[in-house]
């Protein structure tokens, strides 16, 4: 890539005086400042100063740069020593740095980049985008000092560009075909997130089955459910009232999960908030990936006239006046736990921990998952609103993974004593990538970042997912500075045992007759009873 910038240092006053002084120190910044850290022989690589001019308090400047000192960052190298030079003698002091132009040129074709154009032309931060015949030009105005320091434009070019050397081309068809297998829309593969550079088997692939077991229902779990009494429908989109016998089965299986996977694996129970700030959803990075998949949650501002307006307007047009809601309501600060997990990793943010005193094993069973499903939500099987078991740890990178595959065996076991059918396949949609395209903090990854166990649902292809279990590699302890001891690698993991799901999987198969169901299940189920309304639930005509 090179980089050609345009930019400005202003001054407190008149640097005029100091022309000569500072036509010295360019040619000095060129021969060392602006090269800093480029292997001799690759000084193409750095950046250099190609022309500048100084009138009054403004020093116009023109730096032109390789990918290893980046012109920006050239920019930022010179200001202190140019204020060192130019303060004692001259009382000159930089007021702000500022670019007013800056084109990236990146090269494409074989074995360069692949730009993502749509993405480009949706973005405002740029201004202007060309295409030619081995390249593109992308130009990008008006950068403040503040800008640069946050890297911005670093994160621009990340964003909208992908080595191609990257993706691994077979991989890439293995992935095309598997998807197409499963009656879902190609789609350009290019555009896919950090799954696939990540996950060393093909996503999607199974990797596991169950033998097969006798079902004893046919038709919608939802549809038969509501007929039964044993749900309701709520006025929130995704959202259902269960009525005593579906929690009464969810608290067995809850009983069941645990008897048999958690506590024989030494979790130990914590209560996780469920209110999460919007801070550590961007240190987990869920911000760069899914943020359109969680809800935001607003506190009221400290105003007593707008909600006395409020209610006012309610009291006289008995609608809700939402314009005058809105104004009341600071900006998003929280988000509703869309993770489950994501307390754990602030638990142990800034902490050192002693390799001997490993693992932690915490797990939760305390509230509500809540996820926006956009037009996905459908049933009871994929709702916004639903309950799991969350396992969370911290290890060793093999042990680390061990726990991880012990939760999965362990679902296995307990799903077979269940009579039910089942299979597990490699997760193409880890949660902690789903979404993002690049990562660039020298993270490590697991080969098989997640799994997911699903329990067939006769009558569909796909089976319902009911454990997804997930090893994070560093991507935690490095985004929460989670450290040992002896400075040794860390890896979180977490498996999520979906209630909600488990139960969708069960009656799918098993039906809603007890006499059909195994043993185990009838032991923990505990007998209840409608309530008796008249006009509740409707009789099937």
């Amino acid at each position: 890539m090179k980089f050609l910038l345009s930019g400005t240092i202003t001054f407190n006053k008149n640097a005029e005086d100091a022309k000569e002084d500072i036509a010295k120190f360019i040619d000095e910044a060129n021969e060392n400042i602006l090269l800093k850290g480029v292997k001799e022989g690759n000084e193409s690589e750095g950046a250099k100063i190609t022309d500048w001019n100084i009138k009054d308090n403004e020093l116009s400047i023109k730096i032109e740069s390789g990918s290893k000192v980046r012109s920006h960052d050239g920019l930022l190298r010179i200001k202190k020593p140019l204020t060192q030079l130019l303060g004692k003698k001259y009382h000159l002091g930089i007021r702000k740095l500022h670019i007013d132009n800056y084109q990236v040129i990146i090269p494409t074709g074989e074995g360069k980049y692949e730009i993502n154009h749509q993405l480009v032309r949706s973005l405002p931060q740029i201004d202007d985008f060309q295409i030619k015949d081995n390249y593109v030009i992308v130009t990008i105005k008006d950068i403040t000092e503040s800008e640069i320091r946050k890297q911005g434009v670093n994160r621009i070019i990340k964003h909208i560009s992908t080595k191609k050397e990257d993706v691994d081309e077979s991989k890439k068809e293995n992935y095309k075909e598997n998807i197409n297998a499963a009656g879902e829309p190609s789609e350009d593969l290019n555009e896919k997130d950090l799954t696939f550079s990540v996950t060393k088997i093909t996503p999607g692939e199974i990797i596991a089955r169950s033998g097969e077991f006798q079902t004893y229902f046919e038709g919608d779990v939802t549809e038969k459910a509501i007929e039964l009494g044993w749900i309701k429908t709520f006025p929130g989109r995704g959202q259902w009232f269960y009525g005593p016998q579906m929690t009464a089965l969810q608290r067995a299986f809850e009983k069941i999960l645990i008897d048999n996977i958690v506590e024989k694996l030494g979790f130990d129970e914590c209560l996780f908030p469920k209110l999460i700030p919007i801070p550590t959803m961007d240190k987990m990075r869920y911000l760069d990936g899914l943020p359109e998949g969680m809800y935001y949650c607003s506190a009221p501002k400290r105003d007593p006239e707008v909600f006395n307006k409020f209610k006012n307007e309610l009291a006289i047009n008995r609608e809700i006046p939402m314009d005058l809601l809105k104004s009341g309501l600071k900006d998003p600060a929280y988000v509703l736990a869309a993770a489950q997990c994501e307390p754990f990793y602030e638990f142990l943010s800034h902490e050192v921990i002693d390799e001997k005193d490993l693992p932690i094993k915490f797990y939760d069973k305390s509230g509500w998952t809540y996820r926006w499903e956009s037009g996905g939500a459908k049933g009871i099987d994929r709702v916004h609103e639903f309950q799991r078991i969350e396992l969370v740890w911290i290890d060793k990178p093999e042990e680390t993974s061990e726990i991880r595959d012990f939760t999965l065996e362990l679902s296995h076991e307990l799903a077979t004593k269940l009579e039910l059918e089942w299979y597990t396949e490699i997760g193409d949609d880890p949660f902690y990538l789903e979404g993002r395209k690049v990562e660039n903090r020298g993270i490590e990854f697991p080969d098989v970042p997640k799994y997911e166990m699903r329990l067939k649902v006769p009558g569909q292809e796909k089976g319902v997912a009911v454990v997804s279990a997930n090893v994070h590699g560093t991507h935690f302890t490095e985004g929460f500075s989670i450290r040992e001891a002896h400075k040794h690698t860390l890896w979180t993991g977490c498996t999520g045992l979906g209630l909600t799901r488990w139960l969708f999987g069960f009656l799918a198969q098993k039906g809603f007759d007890e006499n059909n169901w195994p043993e185990l299940i009838k032991n923990q189920y505990k007998k209840t009873k409608i309530p008796k309304i008249l006009t509740w639930p409707k009789s099937k005509e």
